[in-house]
């Protein structure tokens, strides 16, 4: 007998939108009336554009975690992120500032983006944000979060690297046995590149497919802790991976459906333990918003959300 489907109820979407309403961030709170209500993007970029920076490139915590203000290719891949969920035009002028702040951040030489700055470690900061062995912990930045910015460029530049780049990139996903999930994350969204050639789509996703299976986590025992969901690598009814995964994934979104809070929220399952205390209350409220609108937006497009809003 096939299992029956959970489903957030009327009650508990408008549980959710409340809690955005009243604590989560104004650019989440905006991103929400556009995605569900249809309100016009420029109220959100509008709220994006508080966080970037005269050089062109995102901070000011777009990223809970990282406190700085400077601009790092952390915060400006989320700002595309964004963008591109809302389906901005490439000739925006904040796009535009913000390519070229990915363009000055390449590390010519070794063709990689690091993914913050060392200076950020001046400011408050989760324990993994430091800086200590950070080229070690992130192979040289080869996968994050270099697989994502190159999608990025090949999408708004043209940069004349994309080969040179793709071989690396290649070279280290075919040596490769497993995957960590941040790493995947990243080429998943180089896979998601509107102007990448079929035969590039081609290759990074038999790549992707060897190495998924080794590297998602399929028991709900451990979604509560630091793994691999089988949403992570499935996000969207459209998503190429889905096949052969419904199972999980159906599973996954019933375990989301349970997780919601009586406040209507969803809220980080991590914390900064001892690291600036005073910092991490502002961050996980942050978080707490940026959760809520994610879980939102997988819910809907995977049609979980028992009425859609009017």
């Amino acid at each position: 007998m096939q299992e029956r489907e959970e489903y957030l109820s009327p009650t508990a979407f408008e549980q959710a939108g409340a809690f955005l309403r009243s604590e989560a961030r104004p650019l989440e709170v905006v991103r929400f009336e556009s995605i569900f209500y249809g309100s016009d993007i420029s109220k959100v970029l509008r709220e994006l554009a508080k966080f970037q920076n005269a050089d062109g490139g995102f901070g000011h915590a777009l990223e809970p975690d990282l406190r700085t203000p400077e601009s790092s290719v952390l915060c400006t891949s989320i700002a595309f992120q964004i963008m591109r969920d809302h389906e901005v035009s490439r000739d925006h002028e904040m796009i535009r500032k913000a390519v070229v702040y990915l363009a000055g951040t390449l590390n010519q030489s070794e063709l990689h983006w690091r993914i913050i700055p060392k200076s950020a470690e001046t400011a408050a900061h989760a324990p993994w944000w430091k800086q200590e062995g950070r080229e070690q912990e992130y192979r040289a930045f080869s996968l994050n979060p270099t697989a994502e910015i190159l999608g990025i460029m090949i999408d708004y530049a043209e940069p004349d690297y994309v080969d040179e780049m793709w071989k690396r990139i290649l070279d280290v996903l075919g040596s490769a046995k497993s995957i960590e999930m941040h790493d995947l994350i990243c080429c998943l969204r180089l896979l998601e590149t509107k102007n990448l050639s079929e035969e590039k789509r081609s290759e990074l996703h038999q790549q992707l497919f060897r190495l998924i299976s080794s590297s998602v986590s399929l028991d709900p025992e451990e979604w509560g802790g630091y793994c691999l969901r089988p949403l992570q690598v499935a996000s969207s009814a459209g998503s190429p991976f889905l096949h052969g995964m419904e199972k999980a994934v159906s599973k996954n979104l019933d375990y989301e459906l349970k997780s919601q809070q009586a406040d209507g929220a969803w809220h980080p399952t991590w914390s900064w333990g001892d690291n600036y205390p005073d910092s991490w209350e502002f961050a996980k409220k942050e978080w707490s918003g940026i959760l809520t609108l994610e879980k939102l937006k997988v819910l809907k497009s995977f049609g979980r959300i028992e009425t859609e809003p009017r």
